[in-house]
């Protein structure tokens, strides 16, 4: 592939003006993460209230998943050619109304439809929030807040599963999407008051241009092996958040907060990944992190499966092999992520897009497939070890190396 050198001209912003932004799009952040595990421990309840199969239970997960896919394609394209602000606000909105109108009106199929649009909503603040970091970061200090999103990203795993198992218990799951509603209203008010116009030098809609630009990232190894490991990597949380509830809830037993509790370690080992991988970062280049963090991977899921071969009992299995899954996940996606945006900061809304994107079909098509399998304690195993052998090959074939756009 041709080199080529692209100048990226930071809008001037001073360094408090540029904090402020920082800080309200990463405040924001655990809104994403919880877009799939506050719900998480109301599934098996949502089924129950609603005279529906547990596969439509499950489906509101890939529904969430297909809309974040959707709403990808379209903005990252279309930020970089009319501006990023306007776009993050209504996408807010677009969230507020998805989250408000489920438990108004207690219908199977409307829930599904709310959470396609919590999906695309979502999914704009997403996408364009990291591209409004792309245009007013330096390459070194966006590689180094990439880490900060990831943990902000992880405390809605901390939180989402332990507040929505209590708001299951006491409330029932409608309570859920009235939280949404507020963490919706409340972001969408720091945007107004915090986030500028970030984006000045855009690119037309044309569609010759919006190919070739389209095509220059597709037909880029490393940049779309970034962004199939970020998919790699944030399947395992999916695996886990899609069948773990009717695991332990239906198999195991444990209550609509004991699973919170146990999603709850899951985040909290999330959030503590994002700490070493931040600092290693700083020491070494993002391949070779990566490669250190599949060492662990393919460990752990070897051993895993081992013990899921010779043992009858797979409890403690299970849940040490999660956590060492989500531990690995904070230090894959992120780095997956920082190494991406770092790759395409001359076009960074169709870069995040297209990041987006690719880790949203992949985790859209795992949690369909999980939709589809009768949970069982020693499945989730094997899924795992399944998705360790594609993260090696995809670093393997892929992201050996380095390239630029």
């Amino acid at each position: 592939m041709t080199t080529t050198t692209h100048t990226i001209k930071t809008p001037v912003f001073s360094q408090t003006r540029i904090r402020l932004i920082i800080i309200a799009i990463l405040a924001l952040y655990p809104l994403i993460g919880m877009g799939i595990d506050l719900i998480a421990p109301s599934l098996p309840a949502i089924g129950e209230d609603l005279h529906t199969s547990t596969i439509f239970s499950k489906n509101m997960i890939t529904l969430y998943l297909l809309g974040v896919m959707s709403g990808t394609v379209l903005m990252g394209f279309i930020s970089d050619a009319i501006g990023r602000r306007n776009l993050i606000l209504y996408g807010l909105c677009i969230f507020i109304i998805g989250s408000i109108l489920p438990p108004l009106l207690n219908i199977p199929f409307i829930l599904l439809i709310c959470r396609f649009i919590q999906g695309f909503g979502i999914a704009m603040f997403a996408v364009i929030s990291r591209a409004t970091l792309s245009d007013i970061l330096s390459t070194e200090k966006l590689m180094h807040t990439a880490t900060f999103m990831a943990t902000m990203w992880g405390i809605g795993p901390i939180i989402g599963p332990l507040i929505g198992g209590y708001l299951q218990v006491y409330f029932n799951w409608q309570a859920c999407f009235y939280f949404y509603t507020a963490m919706g209203i409340a972001g969408l008010l720091a945007a107004v008051l915090i986030i500028p116009e970030t984006h000045f030098h855009r690119q037309p809609l044309h569609y010759p241009q919006l190919k070739i630009n389209f095509i220059s990232m597709l037909t880029h190894r490393s940049f779309i092996g970034c962004a199939i490991m970020m998919g790699i990597s944030y399947s395992l949380i999916i695996v886990f958040n899609t069948l773990g509830p009717f695991i332990y809830q239906n198999i195991l037993n444990y209550s609509a907060s004991g699973f919170g509790k146990i999603a709850f370690y899951m985040g909290i080992t999330f959030l503590i990944g994002t700490f070493p991988c931040r600092k290693l970062l700083k020491i070494m280049t993002p391949d070779k992190l990566i490669f250190y963090a599949l060492i662990l991977f393919t460990f752990t899921a070897t051993i895993s499966l081992i013990f899921a071969l010779i043992e009858t009992d797979h409890t403690q299995n299970i849940f040490i092999s999660s956590l060492l899954m989500f531990f690995c996940c904070a230090i894959l996606y992120p780095t997956a992520m920082a190494k991406g945006l770092s790759l395409s900061r001359h076009l960074a809304g169709t870069g995040a897009a297209i990041l987006t994107l690719f880790n949203m079909s992949l985790t859209s098509l795992c949690a369909f497939l999980m939709s589809m399998i009768n949970a069982n304690i020693s499945t989730i195993i094997f899924i795992y070890f399944g998705l360790m052998i594609i993260a090696s090959g995809v670093y393997y074939f892929m992201l050996r190396g380095d390239e630029k756009i």
